[in-house]
């Protein structure tokens, strides 16, 4: 009906606009509004368990679940003490006793502090974002309205619109990730409505309320699901130990426990767990994925190099995580904020990197109430690395009509960031293992492979992205290598931020000083022989020779492979194939006596056709009936 330029009916328009507004509710806004409900919902369910337990609700001798260990093995663990004196003394400690060590007030507060500290981050979001310039222009029209006095159906349909946008202004403050994820539903519903020039209009909107979305979820997790794992697994990674030295192992989503005649859900730590990493995991790939403006959501192979990409990023947080856990082990039970110092301290170091590598000086030169916005820039981007590397790009939300910063160069700043991770996983590793905790000590070869393997095998697959995967790959690292002076040298011009400044800079990415490659080349390089032009050198010949031998037994080990291959498929080939080829020669051979051969003077057009009609003449008369025969 479009190609014959038929119009569609009033009633089928609504029902295209009913499938699109439906299928973007399924695929996108009730997807994440469910993820979100079981990430925060699993965190306030375990808010509330610690609070019953600081309340006394959940009295030990009348709740027989609330023990994180049972009496029988706390018994069969008498011969350790579980008293901070016995750490301070340097004596072995196991970490069943961590747990046992916080006291309720701790753990109730340390959750909550982390569920409430990235709202004050939220409504500074939403005070800057385009969205609360429209709502208050909205405001001051219905008052606008109001004050003309046009009756009192305009002033009561006025006051009513009044009390509604009040009430969306507020929703809006205080959950303004969740709003996020409405005015994204909208967007894209009014886009892909859209038709024609509007539609065009409407692509710089849905760009935006994509890149608005996937900042503010970014920096929801980057405060929320950073730390909350990690006071998480602090207090459940000893029943993991516990479990996987028994006979079984359980995993545990909540308990129902009877305090009294009112069943109580006790929620384990797993599901938050669970929850906060393949957050952080997910949001980091779908923020980098934004900001290439939809080129890995397009075919399938996208969606692989997407793969390879979040894969990255959970194998980096998977080994830091632990690793940060352990570290925090190292201080003695109960002794938590350390790592928060640590963590604070890494997070300045991470913001002043940023300040060096990124445009930050320019949220800094337009002076004002901007400052603020500095500030915010810096302090998200250093939340936003505590695990691996990020650049938040937050231009779009400050700087009207402006897109996120693209083809800029981050290969220096990701190494050295990377190298610092690095640096910090080892020593605090090292740390952790050396302490006096008895089920360190005695696995630390490893925990060193694991944690470290999952460091590395995390690195592996950033590379293989980033040089074969990458949209840009080819620009990544387009190096090119000279001699100079008679050093080697390798080189690639890069167009990086450095101090606030973006500008084509020449990295030197590896150079051979002269002794050092005149030694190589005496070696390895090229001498010509004769005046054929043939070349030589002497590590080509001794390669050559060494791997003459590798290669003739690799040779002969695949021709005699491919000679029993021969012979073990002969009976199949007897007997399946061999009927086949003689059945098609003998029908080739059938086709080849039925062909008629044209002489050239039959070849022509009007001798051609005059040789048509008398094969047909001949052929009716083939078909005339027989005298002899009796008609039916």
């Amino acid at each position: 009906r479009a190609l014959q330029g038929i119009p569609k009916t009033a009633r089928e328009l609504k029902a295209e606009k009913g499938k699109v507004w439906s299928r973007l509710f399924f695929s996108t806004l009730f997807l994440s509004l469910i993820f979100n409900a079981i990430d925060t919902g699993s965190d306030i369910l375990i808010m509330i368990r610690y609070f019953n337990e600081l309340m006394g609700d959940q009295a030990p001798s009348a709740n027989t679940c609330n023990a994180d260990i049972s009496t029988e093995e706390r018994g069969n663990n008498t011969a350790l003490s579980c008293d901070r004196d016995t750490w301070d003394r340097g004596e072995d400690f196991t970490i069943k006793c961590f747990p046992l060590k916080m006291d309720p007030q701790s753990k109730f507060g340390y959750t909550l502090f982390f569920i409430l500290v990235p709202w004050p981050f939220f409504i500074y979001e939403f005070f800057t974002s385009r969205h609360y310039e429209y709502m208050k222009h909205k405001f001051k029209d219905i008052i606008d309205e109001m004050s003309q006095c046009n009756g009192l159906k305009s002033v009561v349909s006025c006051y009513l619109r009044l009390i509604l946008h009040t009430i969306t202004f507020l929703c809006c403050v205080a959950f303004w990730p969740i709003a996020v994820l409405f005015i994204k539903y909208y967007e894209d519903g009014k886009y892909y409505l859209s038709k024609g020039a509007k539609k065009v209009d409407r692509e710089k909107k849905i760009e935006t309320s994509e890149v608005l979305y996937s900042t503010a979820r970014v920096m929801e997790v980057s405060l929320e699901s950073s730390f909350q794992p990690t006071i998480q697994l602090y207090l459940l990674f000893p029943t993991l130990v516990q479990q996987v030295e028994g006979d079984k192992f359980v995993f545990q989503v909540f308990t129902v426990c009877k305090a009294g005649t009112i069943p109580v859900i006790k929620p384990d730590q797993t599901i938050s767990i669970i929850t906060s990493i393949l957050s952080l995991s997910w949001c980091f790939t779908a923020y980098h994925a934004t900001l290439k403006r939809g080129a890995l959501d397009k075919d399938l192979a996208a969606l692989f190099y997407r793969a390879v990409l979040f894969l990255s990023v959970l194998f980096q947080i998977l080994g830091r995580l632990f690793i940060l856990v352990f570290f925090a082990y190292s201080f003695g039970p109960g002794r938590y904020f350390p790592m928060l110092i640590f963590l604070a301290a890494h997070i300045l170091l991470m913001s002043f990197l940023h300040f060096i590598f990124s445009d930050a000086k320019k949220y800094w030169q337009r002076g004002g109430f901007l400052n603020l916005s500095f500030f915010h820039y810096l302090v998200g981007n250093g939340l936003a690395n505590i695990y691996i590397h990020n650049w938040i790009r937050m231009d779009p939300l400050l700087l009207p009509w402006s897109k996120p910063l693209q083809h800029v160069s981050t290969l220096v700043r990701q190494f050295l960031f990377d190298m610092i991770f690095i640096t910090e996983n080892v020593v605090l590793l090292t740390i952790a293992l050396n302490s006096n905790i008895i089920e360190l000590k005695e696995s630390r070869a490893t925990y060193v492979i694991v944690l470290m393997g999952f460091q590395l095998v995390g690195l592996i697959l950033k590379c293989v992205y980033y040089r074969y995967l990458h949209l840009w790959a080819w620009l990544i690292m387009d190096y090119t290598t000279l001699k100079e002076d008679g050093h080697w040298k390798c080189i690639l011009f890069s167009n990086m931020y450095l101090c606030g400044d973006l500008k084509v800079r020449k990295l030197l990415l590896c150079c051979v000083p002269r002794p050092i490659f005149k030694i190589l080349t005496f070696f390895c390089g090229e001498r010509k022989l004769g005046s054929g032009g043939g070349s030589c050198s002497v590590c080509s010949a001794l390669i050559s020779l060494l791997l003459f031998p590798v290669a003739l037994v690799i040779a002969l080990i695949a021709l005699c492979f491919t000679i029993a291959i021969s012979v073990l498929f002969m009976p199949v080939f007897i007997v399946f194939f061999v009927p086949c080829l003689v059945y098609a020669k003998c029908k080739s051979e059938r086709a080849h006596h039925q062909i008629v051969k044209i002489t050239e003077s039959e070849s022509k057009p009007e001798n051609f056709l005059l040789v048509e009609t008398d094969r047909n003449r001949i052929s009716m008369g083939d078909l005339k009936p027989d005298t002899n025969c009796t008609n039916l």
